[in-house]
Order: C-alpha cells, then sequence, then structure tokens
C-alpha cells in the first residue's frame, strides 16, 4: 500500500486531518523543545589548539648544553612547550559581564612545569582583540580579564611553557560564569575524532542550517509515517476483520430472505462503516434531503461530462472524504446508485423498497452489534 492511500486510510478511520495532526505534532514539538529542553544559556568551550614540544632533544650530543635561566633544562630532563588555548561561547546567550564571579575568577590550571610568558594571538571580533587580557597568577595560573563574550565569539591565547619531558602537559579550567554548569575543555584533533552525536547534529553555519531544515522536516514526517502507519494498518485489518465477523453472524443467525439482495451493502459496509450506511438511509427516508441531492448529482455530473466517478471495489468510496456539500451529496447520491437502492427512472429516480427494507434490517442488527 502506498503512502498516499496509507494516508487516506489513516484519515479515513479517525475524524481528524492526519495533515492537520502533523503539523500539530511538529509546530507542538518545536514548542515543546524550545519551552522546556532547548538550553539558552552561554557555554565556555576551552579548546586546545596545539600542545607542541619546541625542544624535545632525544640523542645524547655530548657538550651539548641549552641554558634557560642560568639553568641547563636539558641536564634537568625538562623542555620547552607552546600551548595554544581557544576560548569561546558555544551557548546561545552572551556572557556579560556581571556574569563573571570575582571570587573565582575564569582561566586555567597546568599541572606541572611554569608558565613562561602568554599573549592573546587571535580574536573574532575587534572589541576582543582590545580587550580580551591574560594575568600570569603564579607559574602554574592563568586567569582571563571580564569581557563581553557573544554566542559563537572567542579568542585564542599562546603560553610558553618549562615543563618536565617525562610528564604530560594537563590543562585544568578554573572560574565561575553565571549560568555555566561546567566549562568544557576538548582537544581539537580529539574533538574531531570524537565530537557527540548531537554535536555534530547541531553544528556548522547559519547555511548549514537552514539546508538542514527540509531534510530534518521529510525525515520527520517520514518517521512519522512510518511509525504512525502499522498502527493505522493494524487497526483496520481488525476493524474490517470486526465487521466481517457481524456480516457472517448477520448471515448466520438471521432468516434474512435479502441475503442475496445485501451482498453490495455488506461489501460497503465492510470498506466503509455504519455511520455511512445511516447517512444513506437519512437520505432515503427524507424527501427534501434526497431530492436536492439528485439536484446537486445531476448538476455534478452534467458538468463533468461523465455520470460516474471513481469507484472502490466497484462502490462509491462513500462521503467518508468529501472537500464540501457539493461533494458529500454527489458521493451520497452515487453510492445509492451503485448499491441498487435507487434506479433511473426517466428524468428522475426510483427508489428500491426491497433493497431499503434489506438494508435497514442490516442496519438494525449492525447497531444491535456495534453498540
Amino acid at each position: 500500500m502506498g503512502i498516499i492511500s496509507t494516508i487516506t486510510q489513516i484519515e479515513r478511520k479517525f475524524a481528524w486531518s492526519f495533515l492537520g495532526f502533523i503539523l500539530a505534532a511538529i509546530f507542538g514539538g518545536i514548542a515543546l523543545y524550545t519551552e522546556f529542553f532547548r538550553d539558552v544559556s552561554p557555554s565556555i568551550r576551552y579548546q586546545i589548539i596545539s600542545n607542541t614540544r619546541i625542544l624535545d632533544v632525544k640523542e645524547d650530543i655530548g657538550g651539548l648544553s641549552i641554558i634557560y635561566n642560568n639553568e641547563d633544562i636539558r641536564q634537568a630532563r625538562k623542555t620547552l612547550s607552546v600551548l595554544a588555548i581557544k576560548v569561546s561561547n558555544e551557548g546561545r546567550s552572551a556572557i556579560l559581564k556581571n556574569y563573571y564571579d570575582s571570587a573565582s575568577p575564569l582561566g586555567f590550571l597546568i599541572n606541572s612545569g611554569q608558565i613562561i610568558k602568554g599573549e592573546v594571538i587571535s580574536a573574532t571580533t575587534p572589541y576582543l582583540r582590545e580587550n580580551a587580557k591574560i594575568v600570569l597568577i603564579d607559574n602554574k595560573t592563568v586567569e582571563f580579564s571580564q569581557v563581553i563574550v557573544e554566542p559563537r565569539e572567542s579568542f585564542a591565547m599562546k603560553f610558553l611553557i618549562l615543563n618536565p619531558e617525562n610528564t604530560p602537559l594537563l590543562v585544568t579550567p578554573k572560574g565561575k560564569v553565571a549560568g555555566v554548569k561546567q566549562i568544557a575543555l576538548v582537544d581539537q584533533l580529539m574533538d574531531e575524532k570524537e565530537a557527540s552525536f548531537l554535536y555534530k547534529v547541531v553544528s556548522g553555519s547559519i547555511w548549514i542550517q537552514i539546508s538542514r531544515v527540509p531534510i530534518y522536516f521529510f525525515g520527520f514526517i517520514l518517521s512519522l509515517i512510518i511509525i504512525v502507519a502499522p498502527f493505522a494498518l493494524i487497526s483496520s485489518m481488525l476493524d474490517e476483520r470486526r465487521k466481517k465477523k457481524i456480516v457472517k453472524q448477520f448471515k448466520t443467525h438471521t432468516s434474512s430472505k435479502y441475503d442475496e439482495t445485501n451482498k453490495a451493502l455488506y461489501d460497503y459496509y465492510i470498506n466503509n462503516n455504519l455511520r455511512t450506511l445511516l447517512r444513506l438511509r437519512k437520505i432515503l427516508v427524507n424527501d427534501d434531503r434526497f431530492s436536492r441531492a439528485m439536484i446537486t448529482y445531476k448538476r455534478l455530473s452534467a458538468d463533468s461530462g461523465e455520470i460516474a466517478k471513481p469507484q472502490f471495489n466497484g462502490i462509491s468510496s462513500g462521503p467518508s472524504h468529501y472537500r464540501d456539500r457539493n461533494d458529500y451529496s454527489f458521493y451520497i447520491f452515487k453510492s445509492l446508485i451503485d448499491l441498487g437502492l435507487i434506479s433511473q427512472d426517466g428524468d428522475g429516480y426510483q427508489k428500491n423498497d426491497q433493497k431499503m427494507l434489506a438494508m435497514n434490517e442490516f442496519i438494525e442488527f449492525v447497531l444491535i452489534k456495534e453498540a
């Protein structure tokens, strides 16, 4: 069964528009996400751009000495490293000056060695280039100036560090900023290899995000159909099985003389529902409604140049899915013709009393069973 026919079946089974349900689910989900789940707080991330040894002599070379501050650092088993770190706001709101806790300034610590010097090397805005500063508190502690950092803005720093050559250089974030639960620390290479699924989904420029919208939209609809369609099909199968059982009970437990007459009616009931049968009967017993439906049917048939409309298993699909009142009247009247409840008689239509009696008997039985 195709997607379109599946959607049609779903709409026929339930008293709501499937498209309306999809739109409600989409916008309802967006509203729930925006209201309850979407994090609008700032988010600080330290990204280690590089951590490179600029002095790494692995072979013993006689007479070679490297002196720094009157110390032979080669003999002391030390090395010089360049550490580059980018500080960025990955959240959806700005970090303002009053967000910083003066008792716990933003910065970082190193685990060993000493920081010789540091400087800001780049920034995403002129404001950050001028105002982002670093302060060396001691040989292992760095603090940053309290600057305003808008979403997706950043500044980068470079440090020269003298540290033991056999000890990995580790960085530990410090400080407190209002709204930031934890300062993220990532290594650039590890970040590229082990980025979280969520970050991969939401990362990228505005144009990348815009291009994702139709993909996510149609993907959501397809996923919704995949989820809903099996339940709709199972419901349809169970409903059809139930109606076939009622028809079998009617044929078995009654001595109706109209069974042969009712064959088309049984199929119509199985393909539609009891409600459509009641609509047919309402038109038949009300002469005024019958006349109006006949006039509409004749006019629409003349306008279309044909007397027949699309059929469903040889029987009109009925008024379960109509666009307006005229279509409703047309399909109702067409169903009466297809079921043999009325037949053309000159310029008008004549009711078939025997088939009307057969229909009434069947409807009364179904009403009891479906009660």
